[in-house]
């Protein structure tokens, strides 16, 4: 071969390679990116409840009805009190909510159709009712979203897609990112606690000893917190008895209803039959605030953090 045809076949080579190295890092502007939130929202959108329905929202929503205080929590923190024109007794966050809607529905498990028509919403949305009042809804040509997210992760994705459906997702990323940096920030805190540490914890949810068993929220947030649901062994919302309690010996118990039981620490303190219990005499008896530790919205994570505080003071001071 002579040194001619080596020549150009070596320059041959080094321009393939050149060339191919170009075409590899250049960027691919064919690839769509995948599971990006679009900075604005495109009408009409569909989206899945959680009655697993697809909802097809047609135009962005201006009159909104609310049946779920949680919910209602969420879209004032997105910024849409202008937006939203009825809550229900039940909701009193923000402050003044209820002076801050057209309307105030009595029962927030059986809407009255009648009233919900004459408001003429663009969206409704609704939580635990049965499916049988959901579709009753829908019959009236009601645009219906189901919003009961039952862990931290699908209070996250409902306010995620809060956001997407009223086009404030970046206020909703804000409320996200907030939530988690907090969340992580406990857990940090928690994680130097050894398993053998780790204190035991019963919830009472009303004097009657019914508590938050195994897969419940609460069960989750005393989880995340550090602790031992004394509970789990049960699943589900359910009722103890008093002598479980006793034989498991809690060392931390905390209540919840304090919104309509005067004192009701003083109450628990003060039962003869549980004065050998670690957390009756070491007086560590907390009632705290049922809507932050309950509500699946943009709080609940100041409900871990309180629930956190109540079992490791020294390590939040």
């Amino acid at each position: 071969m002579s040194k001619k045809v080596v020549l150009l076949l070596s320059l041959l080579v080094f321009m393939f390679a050149v060339l191919t190295g170009c075409a590899s890092n250049a960027p691919s502007a064919s690839k769509p990116t995948a599971n990006v939130t679009p900075a604005e929202t495109t009408y009409p959108l569909t989206v899945k409840d959680d009655s697993n329905t697809d909802v097809t929202i047609p135009a962005k929503p201006m009159k909104i009805v609310s049946f779920v205080p949680s919910a209602t929590e969420t879209l004032f923190a997105l910024g849409l009190e202008g937006r939203v024109i009825a809550v229900t007794k039940w909701d009193d966050y923000p402050t003044d909510v209820q002076k801050k809607v057209q309307f105030v529905f009595q029962d927030s498990l059986n809407p009255n159709n009648e009233q919900l028509l004459k408001l003429n919403p663009d969206l409704v949305i609704v939580g635990a009712i049965d499916d049988k009042t959901i579709q009753s809804l829908r019959n009236l040509k009601l645009t219906v979203l189901k919003v009961d997210p039952e862990s931290l992760d699908t209070t996250y994705q409902s306010i995620e897609k809060l956001g997407l459906i009223t086009n404030t997702q970046e206020q909703g990323k804000k409320i996200i990112s907030g939530m988690k940096e907090k969340q992580a920030a406990i857990a940090k805190k928690v994680a130097a606690i050894k398993d053998a540490d780790k204190v035991k914890v019963w919830v009472e949810v009303d004097p009657n000893f019914f508590t938050a068993g195994k897969d419940t929220f609460m069960d989750e947030l005393i989880s995340k917190a550090g602790g031992v649901n004394i509970a789990a062994d049960a699943k589900g919302w359910t009722q103890y008895t008093a002598e479980k309690v006793i034989a498991k010996n809690p060392q931390i118990i905390l209540t919840t209803y304090g919104y309509y039981v005067k004192n009701p620490v003083e109450q628990v303190l003060a039962r003869n039959t549980w004065q050998n219990i670690d957390a009756i005499k070491n007086k560590r008896v907390f009632d705290i605030d049922s809507n932050i530790v309950t509500r699946p919205g943009p709080r609940i994570i100041d409900g871990l953090e309180i629930i956190a505080k109540a079992l490791y003071p020294e390590s939040f001071k």
